[in-house]
């Protein structure tokens, strides 16, 4: 077998692991448009469930992660001066980008995977010969974009608009801080992902982006604003850029996942929405899934087949979560008017996926508190 990875992203690189370390003999080769000393990003959040499922496929790379992973189980919700933190039943855990990144390359290294850098695949013309093209080059994937209508692409770009940012300290516990300030709605998500650093996520309404002007700013205005609505927050601290561009986040479908001898994965396949924390984590448990549909398949068409049989279920249902969660926080200025208890029950509950029964095992001291609010407000 010959196969060619667009994207040395986590789920391009976890998929070629996996396929090496049991097919030595296969030729797999990675196409990474960026060089290999890039720096871009900061810190992504990688759940405990996921890193089992992680382990249970390759026990060495699950053990590397959690060996450079910064591990919590609280989270604050703050709305405007009033707040609450959830304690959460599970640890959740984030690990420097560039650091998995680097596990993942190296242990893929290890097993003789050859990995391109610097080298942007403009259309699949160039791939010619391999057996198997996975396209895991992203949200923007130039693969899928050279096939839409073949994988039958739709994008609808929300109107909220996000930069992400670095903090260059731990800032702990994690929280979500929503807070109206002079000319709108602001949102910050932050989490350590290392002892020294954490990711720090800045987000406005539409409304908000027009009636501030920062639709007339430039990306160093926005970040002074964001640093002085969320003053409080940074005690001090300012913003580090990193490619921190100010935009409006694409949802992208695919209604067919492989088109000829090339198949989807990651944010290429269906874009994961940053408000549920899952790109990583679904990139990686897309590559699992095909890795698996490849066994004891006759081809390559029939493995592709399996791969969307065992995988799309799943996928399906984190892509309704993930609009559920994004339609939330389009219209987050109804949701922000309740009272800080129901808002956090609100924001809990959001992706439809958390029920109350649910509630109870997820974050069992909220769910107490929230219910003793319902019937101190029916007293």
């Amino acid at each position: 077998m010959k196969i060619a990875i667009v994207g040395g992203g986590p789920g391009g690189l976890f998929f070629a692991r996996l396929y090496k370390r049991h097919h030595p003999d296969a030729v797999v080769r990675i196409f990474e448009q960026n060089p290999s000393d890039a720096t871009f990003g900061f810190g992504v959040t990688l759940g405990g469930s996921s890193l089992g499922r992680i382990a249970d496929a390759d026990g060495e790379v699950a053990q590397r992660f959690s060996e450079a992973m910064v591990f919590d189980t609280e989270q604050k919700i703050h709305l405007n001066g009033e707040e609450t933190v959830v304690e959460y039943a599970k640890p959740g855990g984030s690990i420097a980008r560039l650091r998995l990144l680097a596990i993942l390359r190296d242990s893929c290294r290890e097993l003789g995977v050859d990995i391109a850098f610097d080298t942007r695949i403009a259309s699949s013309a160039e791939l010619t010969g391999y057996d198997l093209i996975v396209a895991a080059d992203g949200i923007n994937s130039t693969l899928r974009q050279e096939h839409a209508e073949g994988f039958g692409t739709r994008t609808r770009v929300l109107t909220n608009h996000f930069a992400w940012y670095g903090v260059g300290h731990a800032m702990t516990p994690n929280a979500l801080v929503f807070r109206n300030a002079p000319g709108g709605r602001f949102v910050a998500h932050y989490y350590a992902y290392t002892p020294d650093m954490s990711t720090f996520v800045a987000e406005c309404d539409d409304a908000t982006w027009q009636t501030t002007g920062m639709n007339d700013m430039d990306d160093e205005q926005r970040r002074r604003m964001i640093e002085q609505v969320f003053e409080a927050e940074l005690d001090g601290a300012s913003l580090i850029e990193n490619r921190s561009i100010w935009r409006q986040f694409p949802a992208v479908t695919n209604a067919r996942w492989h088109h000829r001898n090339m198949v989807l994965i990651g944010d290429a396949l269906r874009s994961a929405h940053f408000s549920i924390g899952s790109g990583t984590r679904l990139a990686m448990e897309d590559a699992l899934a095909l890795f698996e549909a490849t066994t004891d398949a006759a081809s390559v068409s029939e493995a592709l087949d399996r791969f969307v049989t065992l995988r799309k279920p799943n996928r399906d249902q984190f892509g309704e979560a993930a609009e559920r969660s994004f339609e939330w926080y389009e219209r987050m200025e109804r949701a922000m008017a309740q009272p800080v208890i129901d808002f956090t029950y609100d924001f809990l509950t959001r992706t439809g996926r958390v029920d109350d029964a649910r509630l109870d095992s997820y974050a069992p001291s909220f769910a107490r508190r929230y219910r003793e609010s319902r019937l101190d407000c029916a007293s």
